[in-house]
């Protein structure tokens, strides 16, 4: 089962370098493919790429992160995606386990939790996802971390991302998905590894922007409160609000590390751009 990981890339000097390192030290010992979808970079980026005879990397104007992620798709020949930002990372354990356990179980798409790090790498948070989220789930919020979520290339071919916008298009699309009937499974060691710092669309655009995934939805307030309820239970139920020691391997400076966090915290107070670094 070949695997496709396509990240969109612009000006990104700083973190591709980590990046291409996680997946190769990832995916070691899989058949696989980096394709990165550049977007014009002026920095040092076109550089460290060229130097990357494994990358598949193409360079050209594009309208924003979700046109270059279906150009990224459109060019991949595994069965599976995976969509990894240049600032994120993936853990080599729990990608093998979700890969498993999407080949054993005939599944779409896999999900799980994800470490959450400042700019430095330094561990902030940990997202413990632990239950496969509901259809009613995805329209009061984003179930799913991307850097997280594999999914097969079948999925992007009957429903590719919306490009028309900036900052929601990957909601939107997992939301299509489920109601297209795609079949989740989960596992309980990290997947992806996010890092918050101030260039984070979400950290820049995110601040102005005016979309809204929850525009347009129909269902009932009330029907919403209790969908959000039932979700809060069953991740209690799963050990989702337990903090439970979380083992993962990072790259940093080019160095591969190994941490462990007995005590992980699960949710930070106050805003986690505050921590960025």
């Amino acid at each position: 089962m070949k695997v496709s990981v396509i990240t969109p890339c612009y000006n990104a000097a700083r973190f591709l370098p980590d990046c291409v390192a996680s997946v190769r030290h990832a995916l070691a010992g899989r058949e696989y493919e980096h394709i990165v979808a550049d977007g014009g970079s002026t920095d040092a980026t076109l550089d460290f790429l060229r130097s990357q005879p494994d990358v598949d990397w193409r360079s050209g104007r594009d309208q924003g992160m979700y046109d270059a992620l279906n150009q990224a798709a459109a060019r991949a020949t595994g069965e599976v995606i995976i969509h990894l930002n240049t600032d994120e990372q993936l853990n080599r354990v729990g990608v093998n386990a979700a890969l498993d356990l999407l080949e054993r179980d005939q599944l779409d798409a896999v999900l799980g939790p994800t470490v959450m790090v400042n700019g430095r790498g330094v561990f902030l948070q940990l997202f413990k996802q632990v239950i496969t989220p509901r259809l009613i789930d995805a329209y009061w919020h984003m179930p799913v971390q991307t850097c997280s979520f594999i999914y097969r290339r079948a999925l992007w071919e009957r429903y590719p991302y919306d490009a028309s916008y900036r900052l929601i298009a990957d909601h939107l699309w997992v939301r299509r998905q489920l109601e297209l009937g795609a079949k989740l499974g989960v596992v309980r060691e990290p997947i992806g590894i996010f890092a918050w710092h101030g260039d984070n669309l979400s950290s820049t655009e995110g601040k102005t922007s005016t979309e809204d995934a929850r525009a347009g939805v129909t269902i009932p307030r009330a029907q919403l409160q209790r969908a959000k309820r039932i979700y809060r239970l069953r991740k209690l139920l799963a050990g989702g609000y337990w903090a439970s020691p979380v083992s993962y391997e990072i790259i940093r400076n080019g160095k591969l590390e190994q941490s462990q966090i007995t005590r992980p915290r699960l949710k930070i107070r106050g805003n986690p751009r505050d921590l960025t670094g």
